[in-house]
């Protein structure tokens, strides 16, 4: 049972009452287990692939870049950041591109 004071002072009271009632929860009890879906497999080039840029647009078009990370949610546009050694006029070293924009070097 719980109740407040229904004084209204400056310091409140929190008077907190135990019921015969009430069971406490049984530690023995075990929390349902859920099977775990099997993990799809990973979309694009591991960390670290060297790949080559295929985005016409792009300052490293036909350039090659080390993989950093790719995202793996589907509803990503451009899901793989790649770093370069060379960097753009804005002195940025890495871009992201989509999975059909980059191609793995051998």
């Amino acid at each position: 049972m719980l109740m407040f004071s229904s004084k209204n002072t400056k310091t409140s009271r929190l008077v907190v009452k135990a019921t015969d009632g009430a069971a406490p929860p049984a530690a023995d009890a075990a929390p349902p287990t859920k099977e775990a879906a099997p993990k799809p497999p990973p979309i694009g080039p591991k960390r670290g692939t060297k790949v080559r840029i295929l985005r016409k647009e792009s300052y490293w078009f036909k350039g090659v870049g080390s993989v950093v990370t790719v995202d793996q949610d589907p509803k990503t546009r451009y899901p793989v950041v790649v770093r370069f050694n060379k960097v753009n006029y804005a002195n940025v070293s890495t871009n992201n591109y989509a999975l059909d924009e980059i191609q793995e070097v051998v």
